[in-house]
């Protein structure tokens, strides 16, 4: 099985340089990179090209005009351009544990699509987890700092950075998930093909993440939980106010039932 890893950014080339060092040390190195970008940001096209030519897999660099948060037009550009029968979601602000892949591709399942959580670094903790320090291997030791912070400073989840065995899983409750996260999230292509896959109507932050789980439940599949094997670091950044239209729009999703959205993957090859 061939994997596709798709990347959302938005602008913040810093980041992507330390996710894309993350991706560098994967175990297992997905087959496609695809960098898809909510905008046209000149530095983002830069960081890529000079990426090329230090990861030895295919690059797809897809950006879109920057006229509001389109994260599920991004995704579904992201799904057109796959090479490949399995994809793998995240953001442009998670770093990943170095078997971050290798879990997904290990557990994946044709009847299911998977999703995990993530440690949320705070500020100070995000600044010193720098793109130096990934490439030299620190998250692959004991990250010292990185603890002491969940200790005495803002970082929390700190259970979150360690793998655990598999024997375990279950008595930490690690198997059971209850939502999605689209920054952790994989699946078989042509199930995303069968519900015609993210909603575009979703603009704005909030929403486009549970549309999907959504939709992927009336299809019929089981969403099965990565906690504890696909490990990552969410860098802190300010959030985004919720769009709560998108409330309005769930709400009417769970009363249709209905698998395949409208407006979605068929529709966002037009859409500039």
């Amino acid at each position: 099985m061939k994997i596709s890893l798709s990347i959302a950014i938005y602008k913040s080339t810093d980041f992507l340089n330390r996710v894309l060092e993350s991706v560098k040390r994967q175990s297992l190195m997905p087959d496609q990179l695809i960098i898809t970008e909510d905008g046209e940001f000149a530095d983002n096209k830069k960081l890529v090209d000079e990426w090329r030519k230090k990861l030895n897999i295919p690059i797809n660099h897809i950006t879109q005009k920057d006229i509001g948060n389109r994260k599920p037009l991004a995704l579904n550009k992201a799904v057109l351009a796959s090479e490949h029968e399995y994809m793998v979601f995240i953001d442009g602000d998670v770093v990943l544990h170095k078997d971050f892949i290798l879990a997904h591709k290990e557990m994946a399942d044709e009847k299911a699509f998977l999703t995990g959580r993530r440690v949320e670094l705070s500020k100070s903790a995000a600044d010193y987890l720098t793109a130096e320090r990934i490439a030299a291997g620190y998250l692959e030791k004991m990250p010292f700092y990185l603890l002491w912070d969940s200790i005495a400073g803002e970082t929390y989840k700190f259970w979150r950075f360690f793998k655990t065995p598999k024997f375990l899983l279950g008595l930490f409750d690690q198997t059971t998930v209850h939502d999605i996260r689209g920054c952790n999230f994989s699946v078989h292509k042509k199930h995303l093909i069968a519900i015609n896959g993210f909603g575009n109507d979703f603009s704005g932050a909030y929403g486009e993440d549970s549309d999907v789980e959504y939709r992927l439940k009336f299809l019929g599949l089981k969403m099965k939980s990565v906690k504890g094997e696909a490990l990552q670091y969410h860098l802190w950044h300010k959030t985004q106010t919720k769009d709560l239209a998108n409330q309005e729009r769930l709400d009417e999703l769970v009363k249709r039932g209905v698998a395949r959205t409208e407006n979605g993957l068929q529709q966002s090859s037009s859409i500039q």
